[in-house]
């Protein structure tokens, strides 16, 4: 009975001698299907007004399609079936009316309508990138870039080689909103709640942020929605424009292949409509793109140009990170010659991983692997989920975001 109090004790000095170490902090994160957060499985914005927006871009898009594929082509590109004149001045317009429901498109009708549908696609599949691909968000493991002085000290053999995979904590500067390092690059988003490597803004048309992961697709996005505003006002003014000429139309009034203007009068609601749609959004569209050339081409963003930062003198580097290096199948042999890859919102832009840390500004210890063939440590990723949010192709940027299974050493479990 007098020795059984001393066993506790005991065996509590013997475990303080064995040194054990301590149990790494567990933690569990509910991973949802869309959202923004690191663990999510999709990157989408929830936010209402976003989601809204994006809605009435893809509506406006689809209106436009009708307007021009439907209401304004027909009448003007084909032809009609009719083979002998009314007998009576009064069975006239009945006649024409049921002529007209019989068009036949001519190559050009078809040509217009197949190109106008391509562009409204291109467009719209621009838009769906854009908005579903992780901006560049900073994972929650990220941390600062080694020293160069280490990693060559490493190779060398005079360091440890852990510097490689457990960088310096020098001049880390954490976010006090997400609480994650954050780049020098990388401003924090209120809207995506996440900090965006290279933000240049929130647009809530895409309903998401425009950072170094989306850039490209932004650009997409508003080129193409140009392309088919000026397009649809160049149809309407040629159209009109034939119309009411007035010997164009004595020629074509007896023809058995005339049609009027418009097949009827409620059609010119669509045509004002969509004239005022493609004036609208075409000089949108077209101050967007002037002020994202002078962002390309500066490779600096309005927030570090707000914030005093300086301009690149190299508009390699600006081109580089937002459509990606010369891939293998392209015959191109400068990074900044035009390639068709450019204008395909498919093609995603890609880097050479010794490079990626490097335009990231942060690199990733606990899902890191170090390379000692480059200069700087390279992650791996898993890629073997469908989606590409967060993930530009096997050699592409590594966001941070609804990456499809990416996870640090101290989240064990995910609900």
């Amino acid at each position: 009975s007098s020795s059984s109090p001393s066993k506790p004790g005991g065996l509590k000095s013997r475990s303080s001698n064995l040194n054990i170490p301590k149990a790494m902090p567990l933690a569990t994160v509910r991973r949802q299907t869309f959202g923004t957060s690191a663990f999510d499985k999709y990157w989408l914005n929830l936010d209402c007004c976003g989601l809204f927006c994006a809605t009435i871009t893809y509506a406006l898009h689809l209106y436009g399609l009708y307007a021009v594929c439907f209401i304004l082509v027909p009448p003007w590109m084909s032809t009609t079936q009719q083979d002998q004149q009314p007998q009576q001045q009064s069975d006239q317009l009945q006649q024409n009316q049921q002529l007209l429901n019989q068009h036949v498109l001519t190559f050009w009708g078809h040509f217009h309508r197949t190109l106008f549908a391509i562009l409204t696609l291109l467009a719209c599949v621009a838009h769906f990138y854009a908005m579903t691909t992780d901006p560049g968000a900073v994972p929650p493991d990220a941390a600062p870039l080694p020293d160069p002085d280490d990693i060559n000290n490493a190779k060398n053999g005079d360091g440890d080689d852990d510097i490689l995979i457990s960088p310096t904590q020098k001049g880390k500067r954490i976010c006090r909103r997400c609480k994650t390092f954050k780049p020098q690059r990388a401003h924090h988003c209120s809207v995506c709640k996440r900090c965006i490597i290279k933000m240049d803004h929130h647009c809530p048309w895409v309903n998401n942020c425009v950072g170094i992961g989306n850039h490209k697709y932004f650009l997409l996005f508003i080129f193409y929605t140009f392309l088919t505003c000026i397009y649809s006002l160049a149809l309407v003014v040629m159209r009109f424009a034939l119309c009411m000429k007035p010997s164009d139309h004595q020629h074509h009034q007896h023809h058995r292949h005339y049609v009027p203007c418009l097949e009827q009068p409620s059609h010119l609601l669509n045509v004002l409509g969509l004239v005022v749609e493609a004036v609208l959004f075409g000089i949108f569209t077209s101050c967007m793109m002037v002020d994202q050339w002078d962002v390309v081409m500066s490779n600096m963003t309005h927030i570090d140009r707000l914030k005093g930062g300086e301009d690149s003198n190299s508009r390699i580097a600006g081109i580089s990170e937002v459509f990606g290096l010369a891939q293998p199948y392209t015959t191109s042999s400068s990074p900044t010659a035009c390639r068709w890859d450019w204008f395909s919102p498919c093609a995603k832009a890609c880097f050479p991983l010794s490079i990626q840390n490097e335009m990231l500004g942060y690199c990733r210890p606990c899902l890191g692997i170090h390379n000692k063939n480059n200069n700087a440590t390279t992650t791996t990723t898993n890629n073997n989920n469908n989606n590409n949010n967060g993930d530009l192709g096997s050699t592409g940027l590594a966001g941070g975001g609804g990456g499809g299974g990416r996870m640090v050493r101290s989240v064990t479990e995910i609900v």
